[in-house]
């Protein structure tokens, strides 16, 4: 992960002691948490790419607890079924200011709010997408960065908009860089609609606009909680739908598989439109199809997908 960090000399009033200071695992902690919110297990999962990884969770509990006593994060309860509540943790506030500088606003009207009991899930399976990305590059000597959080980047096709569920780009230690845009599937959303303004068959419509009217270039991940039919659905109507056959601008996975392969970035965990297997990352080495435009520019602005010289602007 990459981010310019923010911060000076905080001191504030934790439970053991009254001049705790900010570690530099506690920095780590919030900026992971500036991406999603995240349980205890998240936190141990991506505690392995921090300057000091956590043992085990009654570890990661203890930290937190002092953090929430710093006023530095805040704990909620996910609704479950059974015995027992999960908890996860967002920044506060002060944990935000920490992160950004003491002016600095929240990207979106909600953030310091918990999450929407109808939410939830996708919420959780998100953070799991996130967090196993993250784990995955580091493993891979791959940095992840650039990274945009949910409903914090808003893609204008025409009269019409775009909210991924997160974005972020992959840079390897070659140079190349991968832009993505991810939309997580919670089979919620009907696949082929023209009726309804959520459904697959809209986002794959503008998201190929987006792409025929940018100079660079990004992939759309699809990462589904259903079964294999499913996204087999999926990719085949945006087979149906390219409005260049030879781009490969959506890749698929089963979120169950995907949380499944260490070396997710590097590994070919991904089906694209013709259900051919295909990684993330490439080596330089690799040949270029004649027909795919370069490799994806970094996510640095909104606009990040740059703009056509021919065509109107749509991104």
């Amino acid at each position: 992960m990459e981010r310019g960090v923010w911060y000076g000399t905080i001191q504030t009033m934790a439970s053991d002691s009254p001049n705790r200071l900010l570690t530099a695992r506690d920095l780590d902690i919030l900026l992971v948490l500036d991406h999603c919110p995240l349980t205890v297990q998240q936190l141990l999962k991506v505690g392995e790419t921090f300057q000091r990884p956590f043992t085990d969770e009654k570890r990661v509990r203890e930290r937190m607890q002092i953090l929430c006593d710093a006023g530095r994060v805040r704990r909620f309860a996910y609704a479950t079924a059974g015995r027992g509540a999960l908890n996860y943790y967002t920044l506060s506030p002060l944990g935000y200011r920490i992160l950004n500088g003491p002016e600095a606003q929240p990207p979106t009207k909600r953030y310091f709010e918990p999450v929407a009991i109808a939410h939830q899930q996708h919420t959780r399976s998100l953070a799991d997408f996130i967090v196993h990305t993250i784990v995955g590059a580091y493993r891979s000597a791959v940095t992840f960065t650039n990274f945009y959080r949910e409903n914090s980047l808003r893609l204008q096709v025409g009269d019409e908009f775009l909210y991924p569920d997160c974005a972020f780009l992959l840079r390897t230690g070659d140079g190349m860089e991968f832009g993505f845009l991810v939309e997580l599937d919670n089979r919620t959303e009907r696949v082929y609609s023209h009726k309804d303004t959520d459904s697959w068959l809209r986002k794959i419509r503008l998201y190929n606009m987006l792409q025929d009217h940018c100079a660079s270039r990004f992939r759309v991940l699809v990462a589904t909680t259903g079964s294999a039919e499913r996204l087999r659905h999926i990719l085949a109507t945006a087979c149906a739908l390219a409005s260049n056959p030879h781009r490969r601008l959506f890749y698929g996975v089963r979120l169950s598989d995907y949380l499944q392969v260490g070396s997710c970035v590097a590994a070919p965990c991904f089906l694209d439109h013709r259900s051919e297997a295909v990684s993330l990352v490439q080596s330089r080495k690799a040949p270029k199809p004649t027909a795919e435009p370069g490799t994806a520019l970094p996510l640095g602005t909104p606009a990040m997908l740059g703009r056509s010289r021919e065509a109107a602007p749509v991104c």
